[in-house]
Formats: structure tokens, sequence, C-alpha cells
């Protein structure tokens, strides 16, 4: 089982934390965070250190890391991270959770997400470090570009594109063949039936 160090302790963290422990792939060295966040912990996993210590961890031989700080209105951090993480030199696997749905000829990049149950349908292609969160539905030849989130019971029907670090809210629709652009928000509960330019946030 290889070591994985994770990024950020906060709510989304847990959820990928179990979605580790119950694959059983990788051991969970600890968490890095900012100083306030020092020694808190979660299923006995500490936060070690910041994310200063990156080149630390990699030099003992740490090879995996995942970045478990969710959207927080927007992509930047998680970006950010990305970047840090590649310049080291880290690989930054998926993280599917055992109950996800995942058809076999989507295309995944590194750095992904995929809660429970969610279901992620065929010729979907998914890039790096999106957030595929709990029963979110992704259905047949959709195209979601990096650092977005798909909350958690949202759905995108067949032929949907999502742009860029957008959040679809918890419970949104996007009807079929809609594009939403980058940097967006839509928010809870919404129905898309128009596509929606960059930086556009729906209520």
């Amino acid at each position: 089982m290889e070591d994985i160090i994770l990024l950020g302790l906060g709510g989304h963290a847990h959820s990928v934390v179990d979605s580790i422990e119950q694959t059983g792939q990788y051991h969970i060295i600890g968490f890095l965070d900012t100083e306030e966040m020092q020694k808190k912990s979660f299923r006995n996993y500490y936060v070690l250190d910041t994310d200063a210590a990156l080149d630390k961890y990699y030099a003992d031989g740490i090879r995996n890391a995942f970045v478990t700080i969710g959207f927080l209105g927007h992509g930047n951090i998680r970006n950010r991270l990305y970047q840090q993480l590649r310049k080291i030199g880290y690989r930054i696997p998926n993280i599917i959770d055992k109950s996800a749905t995942v058809a076999s000829d989507v295309r995944l990049e590194d750095g992904i997400f995929i809660g429970k149950k969610a279901v992620v349908n065929a010729n979907v292609y998914i890039q790096e470090m999106c957030i595929i969160n709990t029963g979110a539905i992704i259905e047949h030849d959709c195209n979601v570009e990096a650092f977005s989130h798909i909350s958690v019971s949202s759905v995108l029907c067949g032929e949907v594109s999502v742009g860029k670090s957008t959040l679809v809210g918890a419970s949104a629709t996007v009807i079929q063949g809609k594009r939403i652009g980058n940097n967006c928000i839509i928010g809870a509960g919404t129905i898309i039936r128009k596509n929606i330019e960059d930086g556009e946030v729906i209520r």
C-alpha cells in the first residue's frame, strides 16, 4: 500500500478520507494545512505541517498527494496547490468512491474526486482537479473542465459542457446540450435551460 499525504483538513477532506479508507489503495500519512490547523485531526490522521513542507515530504519518499480542500467559491486555491505538487513531482491520483459508477470509456485527468453513489456515464471527459460530489449524475458525452465542482445531487444531462473553475450547486440541473462557461456559479436547485457565459452567477 502506497503512502499519500492530503492537503487541507476541512469538511471535504472527511469525504475523501472515507473513500480512501474503503478502497484500501493508500495509507494516509496525515494532512498539511495552515498554521492555525496544526495538530488538529480527523480519524487519527493529524495535521503534520503546512504546505511549505511539501518538498520535505517528497524528499522523505512520499510520492502521492491529494488536495482535500473543497471549491471554496472558486478553484484558485486548488489550482495553486495542484501546480505546486506538479512542480515538485508528486503523483496526484484520482480518488473514486467504491459506490460510484463510472463507465468504462470515461476519460479522467488527475486529481479528481468522485464521491459516493455518483454516476459518470459513457464518453464523458473530466479534466484535472474536479470534484464530482455525492450522488451527482454526469450523463453521456459531457465535458467538465479543470478545477470545477459538480455538487451533491446535481445533474448534467447528456452533451453538457462545463468550463473551468465553475461550481454547479447542489441539486442543480443542466438541460441536455447546454454550455456553462468558465468561473461560473450555478446556484443550488437551479435549472439551466440556456447557455451560460463566462463569469455568470445564476441563483
